[in-house]
């Protein structure tokens, strides 16, 4: 069994993987951004050197050669303000980080803390179990909370049957054109507007069909659901309340306060959870400005790296450079061998980056994702709960399964709530009665005592599921 602060190790542990990832992936995607930069530069400083060397032989060439010069030092300048933008970047980045790494550190000895505080309350309350036992206070606060927990599992279980009914027994319904078309249109509830001719004939088509009692069977079938987990909602805290009174009058026979030995050490884990996530979002903030430097171009670098592109596409160098390969220096032979690779290696590099940036935009992604489960896992008290899971690595899968889209978000915390064991209390055994086994419940017979029943047709024998009014 897991406690609640041991659960979240194994979500932090995933969520530090998840920020190497997106790290690493980053880094990848600069490093090729420097190699693009690096092949563009190799570009224009042979095609400069080109042009000098047969500028005399063409008569605009000093024309283009400037445009060239002047766009490529502007390119320069912006590429020079774009590093120093950077370099502060880098400098808030580097301090995030190590503020994360402090908020992390101060979580982990808040949670030792609270570990020890657990440890020594749980050893206190045992010490004391035979006069609890012996009390008839405690006997009776027991005895209400295990009928609680009893009854919370039961209503839990009947609000999961209904909702399953109403997938199964209501695909039928909303699968017939007819029965759909006047469910949608309210056809006998007060939504329902039409014109008269319409109304005439959705009146003619609902006697045919008897589509009422098929209208009225549908209803019930889809509010039950949401009545029994309102009503399984209630009883959840019914019972945990019932499981507050007990642990508050086994906390006063042990002579620990009411409130537990540990409170004051979650409050404490509570605050440094809040700073964790604090630093964690500013961290996130940081690296999604740096990599917006890194891997962007602002307008005017695009302007000036097209006036640059502008220069380099004129006719004359276009010339030089088809003139290089029939003249039989060897110097111009090289300076095009060099254009060559320089060209082929940024074309090459453009291509990987693309992938790059875009791999690094899904582990960014991924990352927040990962945050914002946490945070609302906080949100949902997890961290003082028990979970009766034996090991963290089924909180990796079902992570796993969320984020790779084969599980709905509701799924998950669905399937983190049957393992759930809220304040450690007597949820955590099977209640007695045909919900904790045994017989186990019989989805042909009654729900709830005879209300409801889950076995027979629906419409009365009006209208008959699966086939046509």
């Amino acid at each position: 069994m897991l406690s609640g602060v041991q659960l979240f190790d194994s979500v932090d542990e995933r969520l530090a993987r998840a920020q190497r990832e997106a790290r690493a992936a980053q880094v990848e995607a600069e490093a090729l951004a420097q190699r693009r930069d690096a092949a563009r530069a190799a570009e224009a400083e042979a095609l400069r050197e080109l042009a000098r060397l047969r500028v005399r032989q063409i008569g605009d060439g000093g024309a283009a050669l400037g445009q060239l010069d002047a766009a490529e030092r502007r390119i320069q300048a912006l590429l020079a303000e774009r590093a120093a933008a950077l370099a502060a970047a880098e400098a808030e980045l580097l301090r995030r980080r190590e503020a994360l790494e402090a908020a992390r550190a101060g979580r982990e000895r808040h949670a030792a803390a609270l570990r020890e505080a657990e440890a020594a309350e749980a050893a206190a309350l045992e010490a004391a179990r035979g006069r609890m036992e012996a009390d008839p206070d405690w006997r009776r606060l027991a005895a209400a909370a295990e009928e609680a927990a009893r009854i919370a599992t039961h209503a839990t279980r009947k609000a999961e049957l209904a909702r399953q009914e109403l997938e199964e027994k209501g695909r039928p319904y909303r699968e017939d054109p007819l029965f759909a078309y006047l469910w949608d249109r309210g056809w006998g509830t007060a939504r329902y507007r039409a014109g008269p001719i319409a109304r005439l004939l959705d009146g003619w088509t609902a006697r045919v069909a008897r589509f009422e009692p098929a209208r009225r069977d549908y209803a019930l079938l889809s509010e039950l659901p949401g009545r029994l987990a309102a009503h399984a909602e209630r009883m959840r805290e019914a019972a945990a309340a019932a499981a507050a009174a007990l642990a508050r009058a086994e906390h006063r026979l042990a002579g620990l306060p009411e409130e537990g030995g540990a409170a004051a050490a979650r409050d404490a884990l509570d605050q440094a959870e809040e700073a964790l996530e604090a630093a964690a979002a500013a961290l996130h903030e940081a690296e999604r400005r740096r990599a917006a430097l890194a891997g962007e171009e602002d307008a005017a670098l695009r302007e000036a790296t097209a006036q640059l592109e502008a220069a380099l596409g004129a006719a004359s160098l276009r010339s030089l450079r088809e003139a290089a390969r029939r003249t039989p220096t060897p110097e111009d032979d090289a300076i095009v061998a060099r254009l060559e690779r320089a060209s082929a290696e940024r074309a090459a590099v453009e291509r990987e980056l693309a992938a790059a940036r875009a791999e690094a935009e899904a582990a960014r992604r991924h990352l927040a994702e990962l945050q914002q489960l946490r945070q609302e896992m906080r949100r949902r008290g997890y961290e003082r709960d028990r979970w009766d899971f034996k090991d963290g690595a089924i909180i990796g899968v079902l992570i796993g399964e969320l984020l790779r889209g084969g599980l709905s978000r509701d799924g998950f915390w669905d399937r983190m709530g049957r393992h759930r064991l809220p304040g450690g209390g007597p949820w955590g055994g099977p209640p007695p009665g045909p919900w904790g086994g045994g017989d186990g419940f019989r989805t042909g017979g009654g729900m709830g005592g005879g209300g409801f029943r889950t076995g027979g047709r629906m419409g009365g024998g009006g209208f008959r599921t699966g086939g046509s009014f």
